[in-house]
């Protein structure tokens, strides 16, 4: 989603077979791939300087990335913190039938945990994500990397709410998170000294909220909120 489209680097809970200080020097990085590329370009750094800037060898480097490439985007789990994602899965109300009251709530709440996390990242690296469309390297992978990981988080989503993963509700409502925070982004990097990443956030989401709360046929009654 934010891990949208690149899966930027917070603070997840450790994975599975991976200790704290292999987690640490992991999102190392791959936040520094992404600063030498909004510095130099992706063209312009080497492996090796990356290794340096980081600390590590270059066989370290190996250990966890196949490629520079896999390096600036990262891991999948690296998005999201585990601990997050674990309440979000815990949240849904107990005896609910169907979509759950609080889905959208607990969304919101998942997400803006996450920017909170990025916030300061997010303005550090804000040139990579201008050099992002222009490079077609990176783009490319982007467009292959994005649906995979939002057909991941929507699937994810769906299991929550006990129905399919090509549930069509559940997959609009992955893409206008997904939407609401590349637009939070946009506004937060346009504007230094405005409101936060997450405050931003939740003021595309209350614009989205009024239209989708109107009737979808003239005479309708509005939704029950």
């Amino acid at each position: 989603m934010k891990n949208s489209a690149i899966g930027v680097v917070g603070e997840p809970g450790t994975p599975p077979g991976l200790s704290a200080r292999m987690l640490k020097t992991r999102l190392s990085i791959s936040r520094n791939a992404r600063e030498l590329t909004a510095e130099n370009g992706f063209a312009g750094f080497t492996v090796e300087e990356l290794c340096a800037r980081v600390g590590i060898s270059r066989r370290t480097f190996f250990n966890y990335f196949a490629t520079k490439l896999d390096a600036v985007f990262g891991h999948a789990e690296d998005g999201l913190p585990a601990e997050a994602l674990e309440r979000f899965m815990n949240a849904r109300p107990v005896g609910t039938v169907g979509i759950s009251p609080t889905l959208l709530a607990d969304l919101v709440a998942l997400v803006r945990e996450q920017l909170r996390i990025d916030d300061a990242e997010i303005r550090g690296v804000h040139g990579f994500f201008t050099i992002l469309h222009r490079e077609p390297e990176l783009l490319a992978r982007m467009m292959k990397v994005g649906p995979e990981r939002q057909a991941e988080f929507t699937a994810m989503v769906a299991r929550r709410e006990g129905v399919e993963a090509d549930h069509s509700g559940i997959g609009m409502l992955a893409h206008a998170l997904q939407f609401a925070t590349h637009r939070a982004i946009e506004r937060y990097l346009a504007s230094p000294d405005g409101p936060s990443l997450e405050e931003e956030f939740l003021s595309v989401m209350r614009q989205t909220r009024e239209l989708f709360g109107q009737p979808l046929l003239h005479g309708e009654h509005p939704p029950a909120p």
